[in-house]
């Protein structure tokens, strides 16, 4: 019997050998194939979980930041209307211990407390604190009049000048300290009225003066003032 090989059987390993290598060939091009899907997914993965984290965190950080500020204005907004409140509080008691005047704090006044004939009362006015009546001297005039004096309110005047004396009798205070505010008709040619107060404004006096025939000008009341506004 012939050893001798067929063209048949070589070709036939030959053919196995191909596919063997076909086959090889495939699986190593899928495996790499596989391996770099593996690999991206991997790193592109990662480093889209780590971008998530990172907004997170930095969304987190925003709204831990509005919070704070939004605190902070909070506290800056408490403590200014405290402050505001602190200083209008403060502002109230200066006016309240402005307003209320009494005849204590004039020491020009205190002599008149001595006085024989003198009363000191209350008033159903709320902006008088009290009332002062005694029985002051006429200030003399220097002028010739008669029962049809009427005052004159001209600034200068001999009339005047004796008004405002009388006006200053009844508060004690001297012609370099003493502030006319107002100095008017009240209501009728031989009544006037007067507001005045010291020149440190330590409160407001108001000044009842009447004219007497043939003898001058004569204080008749004296109200301390809580305020005035003129």
């Amino acid at each position: 019997m012939s050893n001798k090989k067929s063209p048949q059987s070589r070709s036939s390993r030959f053919e196995k050998k191909r596919r063997s290598t076909k086959w090889l060939t495939w699986l190593v091009g899928a495996g790499s194939v596989f391996m770099v899907l593996f690999i991206s997914l991997w790193v592109f993965g990662d480093d889209e979980q780590t971008g998530k984290a990172q907004e997170a965190e930095e969304v987190e950080t925003e709204t831990h930041q509005n919070e704070d500020e939004t605190q902070d204005n909070k506290d800056k907004k408490s403590d200014s209307e405290a402050a505001d409140g602190k200083d209008a509080e403060k502002e109230q008691e200066e006016q309240s211990d402005k307003h209320q005047v009494s005849i204590e704090d004039f020491d020009e006044l205190k002599p008149i407390e001595d006085e024989e004939g003198l009363k000191i009362q209350k008033s159903d006015d709320p902006n008088v604190e009290r009332v002062i009546t005694k029985d002051w001297p006429v200030i003399p005039t220097e002028m010739e009049t008669n029962a049809e004096h009427s005052i004159t309110y001209q600034s200068g005047s001999q009339d005047y000048k004796e008004l405002q004396q009388a006006i200053r009798s009844a508060v004690g205070l001297s012609e370099d300290n003493i502030i006319y505010w107002t100095v008017e008709n009240r209501g009728g040619p031989q009544k006037a009225i007067s507001v005045v107060s010291d020149k440190n404004k330590t409160g407001y006096l108001r000044v009842h003066v009447n004219w007497v025939d043939g003898q001058g000008y004569k204080p008749v009341k004296l109200e301390v003032l809580n305020d005035y506004n003129g």
